[in-house]
């Protein structure tokens, strides 16, 4: 198992280090995905782009979660193939998720190192299993987020021996990435907290197309009246202090285009 030598910078101070890198080159397009699939897509790409077949991007086990079924987020690994590598050990006696306990920094292991579990003894099964796949090197891309979250992106690739600029750029997409989906599952936990009716996003919608509560009272054949309660409302929904904000918050998350 090698290690990659180097300390990772931190992202937010990359993005603003990295913007001619090949990392750098990624972080706009990283910031303006919107959803899950995005992200499936971005990652199915750069992957493929550089040589790795199959991406797994999962938390770190806990006591009770012994295989990648509890623990994974996204992956493009067959789900035939994650079921089988299951069935073969417990993640809690895999050499990787040992070293992730102890390391932020990038690694990479090869297939019989993979195979082998922390006893030293390696698994016919997950020996199969792994040859099926075809890859000549795992790489393991250790991430965080600001709350403290820990996971890592696990990048299967027929090459070897990669450069450690490219360990280090390959990382720093990796984390952002990270940051992107922990950013878009929240905003979609806090959309599903706010329920607005389809007459309080209409005002909403005609509030950020720059109407005024007249004018929109017009449009849709209210009482000035009843658009303010209407947009007074969304604001209290949306803990915004005046509609502005409110139409803010509300473009932030979805709720009107």
């Amino acid at each position: 198992m090698a290690d990659v030598s180097g300390t990772i910078p931190d992202p937010e101070i990359s993005a603003a280090v990295k913007q001619g890198g090949v990392a750098g080159s990624h972080l706009a397009e990283i910031a303006r995905l919107e959803t899950r699939d995005d992200i499936v897509a971005f990652m199915t790409r750069m992957t493929a782009e550089r040589g790795f077949p199959f991406y797994l991007l999962c938390t770190l086990p806990t006591i009770d979660q012994t295989n990648f079924a509890h623990i994974t987020i996204l992956s493009n690994i067959p789900e035939d193939i994650l079921r089988r590598y299951d069935s073969t050990a417990s993640l809690l006696e895999d050499q990787a998720f040992l070293t992730l306990r102890t390391t932020t920094t990038p690694f990479r292991m090869v297939p019989s190192e993979c195979a082998t579990m922390i006893n030293g003894v390696s698994h016919p099964e997950r020996e199969a299993v792994i040859e099926e796949m075809g890859f000549r090197e795992a790489f393991f891309f250790p991430v965080h987020d600001a709350a403290g979250g820990r996971a890592v992106f696990i990048l299967l690739s027929g090459q070897t021996d990669l450069a450690v600029e490219v360990m280090t750029d390959l990382h720093m997409i990796c984390l952002h990435v990270y940051n992107r989906m922990v950013n878009i599952r929240g905003t979609m936990k806090e959309r599903q907290k706010i329920d607005l009716s389809d007459r309080e996003i209409q005002c909403l919608n005609w509030t950020a197309a720059g109407k005024t509560s007249s004018e929109i009272a017009e449009i849709l054949g209210l009482s000035e009246h009843t658009v303010n309660h209407y947009l007074n409302h969304v604001a209290k929904k949306l803990e915004a202090v005046n509609r502005i904000q409110a139409v803010v918050k509300a473009m932030r998350l979805g709720l009107i285009s």
